[in-house]
């Protein structure tokens, strides 16, 4: 029967769960009470891709085991031979390491021999808690050499908390893969071939691209007066305020596109307002509110070739670029090999140097970071 005290130490664990979503500093304090619960003398969380054996990220709670933590993290994960087996088990499914392999197998193993051994580590419970594909999370707690291996009693822990270790590691993925969006979407902008302004519900600017900046610079038609920007069309700027009242409103946030006419004459700016949720890590502050993205796009300015925009934007060498715009086409890799007298391996290459440029890791990922890259229509 379990004491008060026990479930009041349950319950910490599964706040130190949650918490780790957002504040990944928890990983230590969590797998710490952990140890204290079942005996380890040391918890580790490794992020990895169990095929190419990469490491996303990893954390260890004894800060004693740091320099064991970047010995496996550069080479000893690539020769464990636990991660196929833990690899093989469902994700919740706990495992300890005497279950699989005797004495025989520890002593001709070097992960044994010239790794866990050298730090005083011996006997350790492993498993799978999140993982999407290739993709996974694994916990494990090592046990110093000379104590036992787990039994059952040990693991009734962490067979209690696995399913909130799950659900909390479906809302990391979920978080990362926001983030990933969101930091990609921020840099897109700032490269963007046409102007762009965050400003709150009042028009006040928070910040601006660089092709913003010459177009503020230039002050035809547009500028920023008491740190607010304004149009000097009265009728387009009456919009802007009325577009940006919509997009920043608590309520059926809107967005909405108008022309403004510039005051040397010639072709007018087209102003996009559309309601938006910057990344507050890059720099702006958590009590500004809601902001709106206002993208200024010049129509008398020259537009650069497809190709161009592409090279200049993500550095793509011009083999690269022509491959993008085949995507972009809707070409596959294999009529796009065919169509320009390459090998697939060749294609393969350069579709991997795009996702390394482009900061993405799956074709859906890049085909939407390009159309954001076209040039936009004239009209």
């Amino acid at each position: 029967m379990k004491t008060a005290n026990q479930e009041q130490r349950f319950d910490q664990l599964v706040g130190l769960i949650y918490e780790s979503v957002q504040h990944p500093g928890q990983l230590a304090p969590l797998m710490e009470s952990i140890c204290d619960e079942i005996g380890a003398v040391a918890g580790h969380y490794l992020h990895m891709d169990m095929s190419t054996r990469e490491v996303f990220s990893s954390v260890i709670s004894n800060p004693i085991f740091n320099a064991a933590d970047v010995e496996y993290r550069t080479y000893y994960n690539s020769v464990d031979e636990r991660l196929q087996w833990v690899a093989a088990g469902a994700v919740g499914e706990w495992r300890a390491d005497y279950e699989r392999f005797d004495e025989s197998f520890v002593r001709r193993s070097e992960i044994y021999n010239d790794f866990l051994f050298k730090h005083g580590a011996r006997h350790m419970v492993l498993g799978r808690v999140g993982g999407e594909g290739l993709d996974n999370e694994v916990l494990s707690f090592l046990r110093p050499v000379g104590a036992g291996h787990y039994d059952a009693d040990d693991l009734q822990l962490l067979e209690r908390i696995t399913g909130h270790m799950i659900r909390s590691s479906v809302l990391r993925r979920r978080l990362r893969a926001l983030e990933s969006q969101q930091q990609a979407d921020q840099a897109l902008l700032k490269y963007f071939p046409y102007g762009t302004v965050w400003v709150d519900a009042a028009c006040r600017v928070a910040s601006f691209n660089n092709v913003a900046a010459d177009m503020l610079a230039g002050a035809d038609g547009i500028c920023v007066k008491a740190q607010r920007l304004r149009l000097a069309d009265p009728g387009a700027d009456a919009m802007l305020v009325a577009a940006v009242s919509q997009a920043t409103g608590a309520e059926g946030r809107r967005g909405q596109w108008f022309a403004a006419r510039r005051e040397r004459g010639g072709q007018p700016l087209v102003v996009s307002v559309i309601p938006a949720q910057p990344d507050r890590q890059a720099g702006f502050a958590d009590d500004s509110g809601p902001l709106a993205l206002v993208i200024l796009q010049d129509m008398g300015r020259q537009q650069l070739p497809r190709s161009a925009i592409l090279r200049k934007m993500f550095g793509l060498t011009p083999a690269e670029a022509r491959l993008a715009e085949a995507l972009l086409d809707n070409d596959t890799i294999e009529s796009y090999a065919q169509k320009a007298d390459v090998s697939r391996n060749t294609v393969r290459t350069h579709m991997a140097s795009l996702f390394s440029k482009t900061g993405t890791r799956r074709q859906a990922e890049l085909l939407r970071i390009l159309m954001m890259a076209e040039p936009p229509i004239r009209i």
